[in-house]
């Protein structure tokens, strides 16, 4: 039987129009550093610096490890920060400036320095900077659910969170595609235009964020009394919450499938379709698809409860990725192409609702959490909800490393139909059974929120 919660807190006005707008801007910065981090750093690293790919390796292993530790430390501090500016706002002004340097920093390492010294720059750099991401990252996640106590007023403001977010990662691969055009002209060249584009990126931020911090103010619910439990008392407080534990284990899950086709895109795109180009198209298909269908979602929500709808876009992803795994049997390349993107549509419309629905799904499980422990505790939450989101990535970078070499892959040579099947199982057929057993996972949640 599904078990029901009303949010404890004083009712919170619906987002208006402005609040939504100041609200979203953070998420293209997130979409846009994010996105290049992801797809060029350790291309940069590696081509441009000249550092051993272990070693580049090592050094995002380490800044996730430490993940680890700044993100539950932060989600507790900002949840028991006490200034006037704000709780939310105080952490994200303080990390913006950090966050800005640091991303210029990454980029901005002597081509021609010492190894020792590229490496500790980097190293430092990119810690620095991951540090300074969950500074903004965590408190703004934790504001969105307090900017509305609704359930369809949550799905608006995370639903224009996320497509705002896919926005910032379209406009990186336009960047991404200059960055790796002034690769052709030489190192030099391309450590030139990556500090140019970083340092313009990083202005940007300083502005965009500004002006979140500064014209949107925080509801006066965040204000509530600070959480009377240690850190210690509030890490077990979610280890026992059913609901969030669930949703956790859940996401972690299906973020680890869709990693996966993100990492093996390039790869099948040039290996087993034959066309290195089809590979930027279908990622900035699946972007814009995201973002377009940010207002279905929402619409949807209105109809079927929340939890639901997540679950059916699961089991949809399911279904189209594991799709993919019959690319490497098609042999025109038009088809596969035209097959490839029909797919790929397919996923960014599905994938769109765990971005609009996912947050919001979190925001009722700190609602229930507040009726069971008197305490607003969305910083703690949602550092646990970035946490699990950071790891998937860090799994699947493994993972598909093994994955690779256990079937065979040569670099830079044609392949044997062994292993394009086996590339394609990777593209497909994971993403296929993550998604199906978080689908079934998610068929237990029970939790319903009852104010829309």
């Amino acid at each position: 039987m599904a078990a029901t919660i009303e949010p404890a807190s004083e009712t919170v006005r619906p987002a208006s129009a402005v609040t939504l707008t100041l609200y979203g801007l953070p998420a293209l910065v997130k979409g846009y550093m994010m996105r290049i981090m992801v797809l060029y750093a350790m291309k940069f690293a590696t081509d441009v610096l000249l550092i051993a790919p272990f070693v580049v390796g090592l050094i995002f292993a380490v800044s996730r490890i430490w993940d680890a530790v700044t993100d539950p430390v932060v989600g507790f501090l900002s949840d028991r920060t006490r200034l006037s500016f704000g709780r939310r706002r105080s952490w994200m002004l303080a990390g913006t400036l950090p966050l800005a340097l640091t991303f210029v920093l990454v980029f901005a390492v002597p081509i021609d320095a010492d190894n020792t010294v590229k490496v500790l720059w980097l190293a430092l750099a990119v810690v620095g900077f991951y540090t300074a991401y969950t500074c903004i990252t965590v408190p703004h996640l934790s504001w969105g659910a307090e900017l509305s106590d609704s359930s369809n007023g949550r799905n608006r403001i995370f639903g224009v969170r996320h497509g705002a977010e896919s926005l910032g990662a379209l406009a990186a691969l336009g960047v991404l595609a200059l960055l790796i055009e002034a690769e052709s002209e030489g190192r030099m060249a391309a450590s030139q235009v990556a500090i140019q584009s970083s340092v313009a990126a990083a202005a940007v931020t300083a502005l965009i964020l500004a002006a979140c911090i500064l014209l949107l103010r925080e509801p006066a619910r965040s204000t509530v009394s600070p959480p009377r439990t240690n850190a210690l008392e509030v890490a077990a407080d979610i280890v026992r919450n059913p609901h969030a534990r669930l949703v956790l284990i859940v996401m972690l899950i299906e973020l680890i499938g869709a990693a996966a086709m993100g990492a093996m895109a390039i790869y099948v795109a040039q290996y087993v379709i034959g066309a290195p180009w089809i590979a930027p198209i279908s990622i900035g298909l699946y972007l814009v698809v995201q973002m377009a269908s940010v207002p279905i979602w929402v619409k949807l929500a209105l109809r079927i409860e929340k939890h639901l709808l997540w679950r059916y876009a699961m089991i949809g992803s399911a279904v189209t990725y594991g799709s993919l795994f019959f690319l490497a049997f098609i042999e025109s390349q038009t088809v596969q192409i035209a097959y490839n993107l029909g797919c790929v549509f397919i996923a960014g419309f599905a994938a769109s609702c765990a971005g609009t629905i996912g947050p919001s799904v979190m925001s009722d499980i700190i609602d229930y959490d507040e009726s069971q422990s008197g305490e607003r505790r969305e910083g703690v939450y949602f550092a646990a909800w970035s946490f699990a989101a950071k790891s998937a990535g860090a799994v699947t970078i493994a993972f598909v490393g093994v994955a690779l070499s256990l079937i065979g892959f040569v670099p830079n040579e044609e392949q044997t139909q062994a292993t394009r099947i086996g590339m394609t199982a990777v593209l497909g057929l994971f993403p296929l059974v993550c998604y199906g057993v978080g689908a079934w996972l998610f068929s237990r949640y029970s939790l319903v929120s009852i104010k829309q």
